[in-house]
């Protein structure tokens, strides 16, 4: 979960689908009484933008349906249908944002009831809505790289709730970023499992580099990252090369770089561990070409995007710094 996810969005009041209508985020009213709001009965997933262009929508379409059937909930819509409104929305807010702004598409579907047919229970709320990328909380990180904490809450195990699907109940997650921001508050939390393996942080995967190659923690034990498939393929079209398997903080202190990825910021940088760094404590050199890579894959220059966000002074120093690179 990024920081300060909730800011103040553009001037402009965005649009929103709401239970098969569009309207404006003062319109866009659901009952207390909803599951969601309630308990946390939920599915959700979101999309970004780049240049305006929404990124592997397909792909997350279709793992939020899976989260769906998982969850025991039918939406009342087709793929099709929510893609077509997905475009809707997106074409109505993008006349209201800057041309050097992007946004995110999130998806919400409550279930409606506990009565079952044929297995599946009737949706309450669906949704889409959407918020303003706010580059200007991490956009020095892409130049700078993050600190990272492991915090003691720990991530919810598979035997209990699937980490493949996207439930909107996300307290542990919470309960981590806090833990990890009261000891550092840049600091992003990377969960272990219960057994003292890495996982991934609380809002994005977490990917580390070790002789050259990178690794990527056991995928029995997290969300099936649209973006972490991406960097997977990456680096092997790159010849680095990606290694699955379990792994401890142990092997992220003696690694050489190590990352995050997720839809808001792409390929964040991460430098140290619980106070560690990690390989030399600056972004290294895997890390920079799949973030080069990345900026092919989406068709622009995600970085130079995020730094213009920033005040002058302080991005013309993040501009020159990664000139230095």
């Amino acid at each position: 979960m990024l920081k300060n996810e909730g800011e103040e969005m553009a001037n402009a009041e965005l649009w929103a689908y709401l239970n098969g209508k569009m309207v404006r985020e003062s319109e866009a009213v659901i009952p207390l009484t909803d599951r969601g709001v309630q308990w946390g009965d939920a599915v959700y997933d979101s999309i970004r933008t780049y240049g305006g262009k929404p990124f592997q929508m397909p792909y997350r379409i279709d793992r939020f349906f899976r989260s769906l059937l998982y969850a025991r909930v039918d939406p009342g819509i087709t793929k099709e249908t929510l893609r077509n409104a997905t475009d809707k929305v997106i074409a109505a807010n993008l006349k209201l944002i800057d041309a050097n702004d992007d946004i995110t598409i999130n998806y919400y579907v409550s279930r409606g009831s506990m009565e079952a047919t044929n297995g599946l229970m009737p949706a309450g709320t669906v949704a889409i809505f959407c918020r303003m990328i706010p580059f200007s909380s991490f956009a020095k990180y892409y130049v700078c790289g993050a600190p990272a904490i492991t915090p003691s809450t720990r991530r919810t195990p598979p035997e209990c709730v699937s980490p493949k699907a996207k439930i909107s109940n996300k307290m542990n997650h919470l309960q981590a970023e806090m833990e990890a921001r009261a000891h550092n508050p840049e600091a992003f939390a990377v969960m272990l499992d219960l057994e003292g393996n890495i996982t991934e942080g609380t809002g994005a995967n977490f990917l580390f580099v070790s002789e050259g190659r990178v690794k990527v923690p056991d995928t029995r034990l997290v969300l099936s990252g649209a973006d972490m498939a991406a960097i997977r393929e990456l680096a092997e079209e790159k010849q680095i090369g990606c290694d699955e398997g379990i792994f401890t903080p142990y092997d992220v202190y003696n690694a050489e770089e190590a990352f995050l990825t997720t839809n808001s910021f792409g390929i964040l940088p991460i430098v140290s561990m619980n106070g560690m760094p990690i390989g030399s404590g600056k972004v290294g050199p895997v890390t920079l070409r799949l973030m080069d890579s990345w900026c092919e894959l989406v068709g622009m220059d995600f970085i130079s995007q995020a730094l213009s966000h920033l005040p002058l002074a302080e991005r013309e120093s993040l501009e020159a710094e990664r000139l230095r690179v």
